[in-house]
């Protein structure tokens, strides 16, 4: 277990991970996913798992953090307790698009390649198509005729 604290004594960051978790990483570390989560506790901190897939496509808990915040400096904090915990980084590291966990892997696990949860980039992309969509159906019920006529399809 590490902690970090503020200059007040407040707890800002705290990473623990037993021996079950070890021994999973050891056996199933070859690719981690971590997340912060959206919503915070009653001390203002977020949950931060890091969890693996094994064998039978099950998910198993590599360790877990508690932060305050999420800038690059927090999770590059965090990268370096586990990566000291563990003795490696993953060989592939998965996350949604959170811009200061990338900045934090470029950074701190260069050697780890970065992969993006399509999961996060499914239900972004089906937000963004239903806007296209409905502009479309939009235009189309105001009658409006495009400027540029059909659409064509070259090969």
């Amino acid at each position: 277990m590490e902690y970090i604290t503020d200059e007040g004594g407040v707890l800002r960051g705290l990473v623990w991970a037993d021996e079950d978790a070890k021994r999973n990483f050891s056996v199933f570390g070859d690719v981690v996913s971590f997340d912060a989560t959206y919503r915070r506790n009653k001390y203002n901190m977020m949950f931060v798992p890091f969890t693996g897939v094994d064998n039978h496509n099950r998910n198993v808990t590599l360790g877990a953090a508690i932060i305050g915040n999420e800038t690059a400096e927090t999770y590059s904090w965090l990268l370096n307790v586990f990566r000291e915990a563990f003795g490696r980084s993953p060989p592939e590291i998965v996350t949604d698009q959170d811009p200061a966990m990338k900045k934090a892997i470029e950074d701190t696990w260069p050697e780890s390649r970065h992969r993006l949860c399509m999961l996060h980039i499914m239900d972004k992309l089906s937000a963004k198509v239903l806007v296209l969509q409905s502009a479309i159906i939009q235009i189309s019920k105001r009658g409006c005729v495009p400027l540029c006529g059909p659409i064509q399809f070259y090969l």
